[in-house]
Parts: C-alpha cells; structure tokens; sequence
C-alpha cells in the first residue's frame, strides 16, 4: 500500500515506498480546494497513527504539517514565505473554528477540526524510544525542561532525543539557525516540533528543510506549552464552541489584541476572494496585502477602534 501526499496545486503524487507490516496507516481523503489549499480530511486519530507508525520515506525530506487558523490567513496575506511554506506542506488541517464553519458551508469535505493543540498530545505519548528521536523547540525552559523529564521517564535517553530553547529572533540570525539546523540534523530527528508561534515556525522549517534529514516536522504554537501545562487551554466546552480564541486572548491581551480584533477583518476579504474565484486560484486568493507604515500607523494611533480608542 502506499502513501499519498499532498500537492496543494490539485495534484496527487504517491511516495513510492512500501507500508511495514502491521500498520495502520492514515487513507488518503482530501478536500476541494478552498483558499486555494486542499486539506486533509482525516481523523485526528488517523493523523496521528500516521505520524507515528509511518516512517517519513528517504531521501523526501520533511513533511510539514500546518494547522489553518484566521491568523494563518491574515499572514498568508501579508507574507510570501509563509505562502511558499503552506504551498510545500505535506499536509494541512484546519485549525480555527471560522474557518471550519466556512469550509462546512462551502461544503469542501472537511468535518471537524484538527487543532496543533489536540494533535500533539497524541503524537508525543505515542513516541516510543528506540524508534523514534524526536526534537522539539519550545519558547521556554520551563516548558523544554518538562517534556524532557516525561520522555526520559518514558525511557529516552539524551541521545535519542534533543531540545533547544532558541535565542528571541533566531530566525532572522543566519548563524543560529544554521546552528539548529546542524543540530537536528545531528540527532537524525525523525519528528521535529515546533512550539514558536507563527509564521516564523512553518516559514523556518520550509527554508531548511534541505538540511534537516526525512522527519515529521509539525509546526503546532502553543500546543507545546498545553501538554507541558505552562499555559492552561481552554476548557473543553469553551473548545467545542469555538470559544477558546477568547480563553487565549484573556490570558494574554496585550500580545492578542491586534490578532483577535483588528487583523482578523482581513479573513472577510480573503473569504470574498476564495467565493470569486472558487476556492481554487491561491496566488489570487492569497495575493499580498502589506503591512501599513511606520508613518500610517503614527498617523491613525489616536484613533478609536470599534471596541474604543
């Protein structure tokens, strides 16, 4: 039997390697174009298995997998890196509750969503030592250190596993990501994580993934944080309607303001363009809106907002 993988052009291309026995592997489901992405319409659950039992074939390099949001959107809007890196995935799922509501109403075939937050977990308590070499790449020591005391309780051991806390703009830094390029390739990583935030997560991982070896490369925020328990996610009913941008926003207001209740007004127009153009045309869905001035920006700062000044 063999894989598939997703080509975000329409396409379905089969990696030519062969399933070890006694694994069950993910079946390919694909979704009709929307935003001009297709998405995977797998079950969590299969997501996962596939992670995890499935070795990522030789010599392919990564396979990224991103989690749509209506931050993504406004970034993939804004940023042609970020746009390359969703156009090179291996496969996308979509994360945020509007946008699963829009997709259920553009009837594209996707039923639920597959949040990085929910992923994760089900990914790491399934990392078996001797099999896998997972490398993971948190914003905080706190959080580093935890999942190393659970995988070492697991029974890894400092040589099947590597975590590395990264300098704030290291993604910028050619020296430093150069650094942590050779590191996980070191370690011959068979599933690399990245808890950093977006867009500089997917867009770091696409820009290297030549050097990083064959390996899962999942590009999942705050999800590291959760499992880790230094910062709470919303509670499951606030999850189930489509509430936890809330919960997210009360933790953090300063850093999610601007997200939450101004970018986010992007996500109509692009809505617009996906409806104009069948949901099929991404560089004319997806085409760029920059970012305002310095000078725009002093000029419009006193002004009220539609939840005050």
């Amino acid at each position: 039997m063999r894989s598939s993988k997703i080509h975000l052009n329409g396409a379905l291309d089969l990696d030519r390697h062969q399933t070890p026995p006694n694994v069950r592997v993910a079946h390919s489901s694909i979704s009709r174009p929307m935003f001009g992405l297709q998405f995977s319409c797998e079950s969590i659950e299969d997501i996962a298995h596939e992670i995890c039992d499935m070795p990522a074939p030789k010599g392919a390099g990564i396979r990224l997998l991103a989690t749509l949001n209506v931050d993504h959107v406004v970034n993939l809007r804004r940023n042609a890196a970020f746009r390359k890196a969703y156009q090179s995935s291996w496969k996308l799922t979509i994360d945020g509750m509007p946008i699963l509501v829009y997709a259920r109403l553009r009837k594209i075939g996707v039923k639920s969503r597959v949040t990085g937050a929910s992923l994760f977990p089900l990914v790491f308590d399934n990392l078996k030592p001797g099999t896998h070499r997972p490398f993971f790449v948190p914003s905080n020591q706190r959080t580093a250190d935890i999942l190393r005391r659970r995988l070492l309780a697991a029974g890894f051991d400092d040589t099947q596993l590597d975590i590395h806390v990264p300098e704030f703009g290291f993604e910028t830094d050619p020296v430093a990501s150069l650094a942590l390029a050779n590191r996980i390739a070191a370690l011959r990583a068979t599933h690399i994580f990245f808890g950093v935030g977006a867009p500089k997560s997917e867009i770091w991982l696409d820009r290297h993934r030549t050097m990083l070896g064959d390996a899962y490369a999942l590009a999942v925020g705050a999800a590291l944080d959760f499992h880790a328990g230094t910062l709470r996610r919303a509670p499951v009913w606030m999850q189930s309607a489509g509430l936890e941008w809330f919960w997210r926003f009360a933790q953090q207001p300063r850093r999610l303001f601007r997200r939450y209740f101004i970018d986010s007004w992007l996500v109509t127009a692009s809505i617009l363009k996906d409806l104009q153009n069948g949901g099929a045309n991404f560089a004319a869905i997806m085409g760029d809106i920059p970012r305002r001035d310095a000078a725009w920006r002093r000029s419009h700062r006193a002004r009220p907002g539609p939840f005050g000044p």
